[in-house]
């Protein structure tokens, strides 16, 4: 259902100008705007409640300790994947770097020329 702001906002957009009306009559969106407008702040529905806060330094109740030589592979395959992706971006990294250094260095010297 379209609201009745915009409704009334489109009609009043729509609207011709009479001939002989004057040139300050301008329309104005709120000439066509009731008192009743709604308020980004009015509450229709109550929020829902948040879900119970989890405390992260707590281990649950059903959790085990990690073995340490699982950590030690999970730490080397983050570290090798980490490897990988600064590999993969170095590349553009450097070229955009370049690039922009050299724009900027272009950039003062045509100020220089200009002076």
């Amino acid at each position: 259902m379209p609201s009745p702001i915009l409704a009334r906002a489109d009609a009043l957009m729509q609207r011709r100008r009479q001939p002989d009306a004057e040139a300050d009559d301008v329309p104005i969106l709120t000439d066509a705007i009731d008192d009743d407008i709604p308020l980004l702040v009015d509450e229709e529905t109550p929020p829902a409640p948040l879900p119970p806060r989890i405390d992260a330094a707590a281990p649950s109740p059903d959790a085990t300790t990690p073995d340490p030589e699982m950590l030690e592979q999970l730490a080397h395959e983050l570290a090798c994947r980490v490897e990988q992706r600064l590999v993969a971006e170095l590349p553009r990294l450097i070229e955009s770097t370049v690039r922009d250094f050299l724009a900027e260095q272009q950039m003062l010297a045509d100020l220089r020329s200009r002076d």
